[in-house]
């Protein structure tokens, strides 16, 4: 064999050892819980009266001094259906649809719309956006639990996610 082909065969080999010393070992899969996260039962759903009290901490959340913010606040049913709606004055017209997007999800996935935003930061969570054309993935939107059951949910938009988030979780805390 001639000497060339000989040294290119072995820096070939040397490369290979090497490209595979540097390759990470693969990552042993999660364990499986035994438990469902977010199991938690549905109820009967929320009424009007305890709607607009939770809309009513949102609203005194959001305005309390020196804030202003303007937000669309809606509360839905276990089926993410519409029980109540309140759009402070000059509330951006497309939070309306958005505050009833953050709900929804809020209500049918069991959890915090916020977990949906945050999954979705990681390369994992890229795909979710692909599971319901009418999830939204932001933060503001609360199941509300009472007795350990899901009667429905709140969801507001119209400031940042934060600000919804705070106002919305007030809103939620009415419910125990």
């Amino acid at each position: 064999m001639h000497r060339s082909v000989i040294a290119w065969s072995l820096a070939g080999a040397v490369f290979a050892t090497a490209a595979q010393a540097q390759t990470p070992p693969a990552a042993a899969p999660a364990p499986v819980p035994d438990q469902m996260p977010f199991d938690v039962p549905y109820g009967a759903p929320i009424t009007v009266e305890k709607a607009a009290k939770a809309v009513a901490a949102a609203v005194a959340e959001a305005t309390k001094s020196p804030r202003n913010w303007k937000l669309a606040i809606t509360v839905v049913d276990p089926n993410g259906e519409l029980v109540y709606f309140y759009k402070m004055d000059q509330t951006a017209n497309g939070s309306v649809a958005i505050s009833q997007g953050k709900a929804r999800t809020a209500t049918r996935y069991k959890r915090p719309s916020e977990a949906f935003f945050n999954a979705m930061q990681t390369p994992a969570g890229a795909f979710i956006a692909t599971l319901d054309p009418g999830l939204v993935a932001s933060i503001g939107g609360y199941p509300l639990v009472e007795d350990g059951k899901i009667i429905g949910a709140i969801g507001c938009s119209g400031a940042t996610g934060q600000q919804d988030g705070v106002a919305c979780k007030a809103g939620a805390e009415t419910i125990k």
